[in-house]
């Protein structure tokens, strides 16, 4: 997975770009501290979700063309965008573009992982395993329409798909940063057993 800068921005940095590099900082320091304090736990997750919500509620610094999709000519309708990442690559938050019809199977994370809605929505279905450990089959067990102003937490083993329709905008926080989520597996339908998720596509660095 590469992961590119953007255009380099002027030199003087907007007033906004300073704003919302320091309201991530804080979001993600206090991120920090409600894992360490609850726990990957649902409680804890739960609350990371809440702290993400306070933080995309400011919707200046967030320009939805600061964050563009990809044109027509690409071959991904999804781009994503980092917005900060630990040194160990543990805590990564991502802003997610998509110019709609944009779906991902039934998959894990191997991580706790959080989505809040910004632009547009995002279907979650959620499902569990059948038969054995192994899981050869899954069931759906639930959905949730992502929007602006609601979210989703998850454990690392829990299991959803995404389904999105319309051009969205939504943000990502995970507990270790995508490009190292190497236990992450999906459910092929067709064959009807899992397999390694594979890479994420480039990721746009805006920090």
């Amino acid at each position: 997975m590469e992961i590119w800068q953007l255009n380099a921005r002027p030199e003087a940095e907007t007033e906004t770009d300073a704003a919302r590099a320091a309201a991530v900082a804080a979001a993600m320091a206090d991120i920090r501290k409600i894992e360490a304090e609850q726990g990957v736990t649902r409680a804890g997750v739960a609350a990371i979700r809440e702290r993400l919500l306070a933080l995309t509620a400011n919707r200046r610094l967030f320009p939805p063309d600061a964050y563009p999709p990809p044109g027509p000519e690409e071959r991904s309708n999804s781009r994503l965008y980092l917005l900060a990442q630990d040194a160990d690559d543990r805590f990564a938050l991502y802003a997610q573009s998509s110019a709609g019809l944009v779906s991902a199977p039934v998959h894990n994370h191997g991580t706790w992982a959080v989505i809040v809605g910004f632009v547009g929505s995002e279907l979650n279905r959620f499902y569990r395993r059948l038969n054995d450990e192994s899981g050869s089959d899954v069931e759906e067990v639930g959905h949730y329409l992502v929007e602006s102003g609601t979210g989703v937490a998850m454990l690392g083993d829990d299991l959803h798909s995404i389904h999105i329709d319309e051009p969205a905008l939504n943000f990502h926080c995970y507990g270790l940063a995508l490009e190292r989520l190497d236990s992450r597996r999906y459910f092929n339908e067709r064959e009807r057993r899992w397999k390694p998720f594979g890479t994420v596509g480039d990721i746009v660095d805006v920090r």
